[in-house]
C-alpha cells in the first residue's frame, strides 16, 4: 500500500494520507513520504498547485494513538523524533511557493488539525469538523496548532479548542474566516480551484505567498520595504509584462515563468 499517493492532474498535485484502517493517523512511514512529495511538487515547475485530502472520505485523525502509547518508554531524543518530522512537513507546506489546499473529508483532528490549518486554502466538506484533542489524553499541541489557530481565530475559540479538546464544525470556522468555503463536494471543488489557481503566474503567487509569510512577523515599515522591491521587480517580469498588457488588451493573460 502506498502510503502517500500522488496523482497529477494537469498543473495540480494531489496528495492523498492513506491509511483509511487507522483514519489516515500519522506515523514517521507518513512523514517520509510527504515531506519529499511536498517538496518535489515546490521544486517542479509544471505544477501550479497542490491539493493535499485523505483517504476514503476522513482527512486526517492525527497522532498514531498506538505509537503515544508506548513513547513513555523512549528517550527524549526519541519522543521528539516524529514531533521534529511533524514539523518538517509543517515547515515544507509553508515554504512551499505554490498554493496548497486542504480538502477537509470527515475530519481534521489533533495534528490533523494543524496539518490543514498551515495550507494556505482550506475547502471543508459540509459536516467535517476540526479537533484539538490533545488535552483528553493529558498531551499539549505540537504541528503549529497554537501557532495557526490563534493567529487566525478569536482567542476564546482557540482557547475552546485547546483546553476542552471537543469537536468545532468547520462551518464554525468558516463563519470566523479560518476555513474558506464549504462544500457537499470539498475534493472535487479543491480540486477544481487548484486548477483555477494553478494557471495564475506562479512567480507572482510565489512572492505573494513568501510575503503572507513574512508578514506575519515583520514591522509594517519592513514590510513596506519587501514589497515595494517585490512589485518593483514583478513589473519588469514576462509575467508582470504580459498581465498587464493583457488586461489592457481585455484578454485572458498566457503567463510564461
Amino acid at each position: 500500500m502506498a502510503r502517500v499517493i500522488q496523482e497529477r492532474h494537469g498543473r495540480v498535485m494531489k496528495l492523498i494520507n492513506n491509511d483509511p484502517a487507522k483514519r489516515n493517523a500519522f506515523g514517521l512511514d507518513f512523514y517520509d513520504h510527504m515531506i519529499p512529495a511536498i517538496e518535489a511538487a515546490a521544486a517542479d515547475d509544471s505544477i501550479g498547485a497542490v491539493v493535499i485530502c485523505g483517504a476514503e472520505g476522513f482527512f486526517c485523525a492525527g497522532g498514531d494513538l498506538n505509537r503515544l502509547a508506548v513513547a513513555h518508554k523512549l528517550e527524549f531524543s526519541e519522543r521528539r523524533q516524529g514531533v521534529d518530522k511533524l514539523h518538517v512537513m509543517m515547515r515544507a507546506i509553508r515554504n512551499c511557493p505554490k498554493p496548497v489546499i486542504a480538502a477537509v473529508e470527515g475530519g481534521a483532528a489533533g495534528a490533523g488539525a494543524s496539518f490543514a490549518a498551515m495550507c494556505d486554502l482550506i475547502v471543508a466538506e459540509t459536516g467535517s469538523y476540526f479537533m484539538l484533542a490533545y488535552v483528553k489524553i493529558g498531551l499539549t499541541t505540537d504541528g503549529g496548532a497554537t501557532w495557526s489557530f490563534t493567529r487566525n481565530l478569536p482567542r476564546q475559540l482557540a482557547s475552546e479548542m485547546g483546553l476542552t479538546g471537543g469537536k468545532i464544525s468547520s462551518q464554525r470556522l468558516y463563519d470566523c474566516g479560518m476555513v474558506n468555503r464549504m462544500s457537499d463536494n470539498a475534493l472535487d471543488d479543491a480540486m477544481a480551484w487548484a486548477a483555477e489557481l494553478a494557471n495564475n503566474s506562479s512567480t507572482a503567487m510565489a512572492g505573494i505567498k513568501r510575503m503572507i509569510v513574512e508578514a506575519e512577523e515583520a514591522s509594517l515599515e519592513a514590510h513596506f520595504e519587501t514589497e515595494a522591491v517585490g512589485i518593483a521587480t514583478a513589473m519588469k517580469s514576462k509575467d508582470g509584462m504580459e498581465g498587464t498588457s493583457a488586461f489592457l488588451e481585455k484578454r485572458k493573460p498566457k503567463f510564461h515563468d
